[in-house]
Order: C-alpha cells, then structure tokens, then sequence
C-alpha cells in the first residue's frame, strides 16, 4: 500500500515543482498603455512588465528600435521608462515612419529575456510579437522585419 501511494504521488509531486519552477520564468508581458494605470504612459505605443524576476527593481533592461526606412536598415536606442509600480515600464516613439519593432533585452540575476514587438501607427502588434528566453539575435530580428507585411502593419 506505501508503495502504491509513493508511485500516486511521485508525479504529482513532479507536476507540482514544474510548475512552480516554470512560474519563475523570467519573461517581459505586453500591454496597451492603458494597462500601466500611469497617465505618464497615455502616448507610449505599449507598456510592459517583467515577471519572474524576485527583485524586480534589479533586472537591467534596454530597448532598441530596429526598422527598415527607405529600404535601409536603421537602429536606435530607446530610453525605457519606469512607472510608479515595480517591474512595470514604457518606450515612447522616437522613430520616424517606416517598418519598426522595438526589442526588448532583459536581464535578472543569470536569467535573461528578451522580446520583438513590431509596431504599427496605431500601436504595437501583439499577434506578430514574439518572446523569448535569451535575448534576441540578429538573425531571430531579421526575421521579425522581414515578416512585416507590405506597407507595414496598419
């Protein structure tokens, strides 16, 4: 009987630690400015947070805009704001018309994450967003702009 509950309970114990562990994940959420709850953040095209990340106040994070402007590669570093709640941030626009994602590069203690959010005039584009574990690469962001449908997202 002892034998029988331990095999009962041996994957119950191993769903439940996956599942507290995969609850730490550290990984950005995006949203419309409106999610911030700042009335700083009313322009931004999107806010974000961070989540699994224990002090939130320590992860290092940047953002670049990487577009395509008159069939030319263009990059430029954003300024990332941080709003009145901890791990909760916004990038204002500061590019010019063209084909853009704004990446997201995060770091907390040795995790890292890291986002491609394409934008739009009228804002980010969640279904085109893609999220990963490390921090994007080049080829990974290629690939984002190159998917950019004709004329860009509307």
């Amino acid at each position: 009987m002892k034998t029988a509950k331990c095999l009962l309970l041996a994957p119950v114990a191993l769903i439940c630690a996956s599942a507290v562990a995969s609850a730490q994940t550290f990984t950005f959420e995006i949203g419309s400015p409106v999610a911030a709850q700042d009335f700083r953040f009313k322009a931004a095209p999107f806010v974000f947070r961070t989540t699994g990340c224990g002090e939130p106040q320590k992860a290092e994070i940047s953002a670049t805009a990487q577009g395509i402007v008159d069939s030319g590669r263009r990059s430029m570093t954003l300024k990332v704001a941080p709003s009145s709640k901890p791990g909760v941030y916004g990038v204002f626009q500061q590019w010019d018309a063209g084909r853009w994602a704004v990446i997201l590069k995060g770091s907390c203690g040795g995790a890292q994450a890291g986002a491609i959010i394409p934008v739009g005039p009228k804002g980010f584009v969640r279904e085109a967003s893609k999220f990963f574990a490390h921090h994007p690469t080049e080829g990974e962001i290629d690939a984002a702009l190159k998917a950019f449908p004709e004329g860009g997202y509307k």
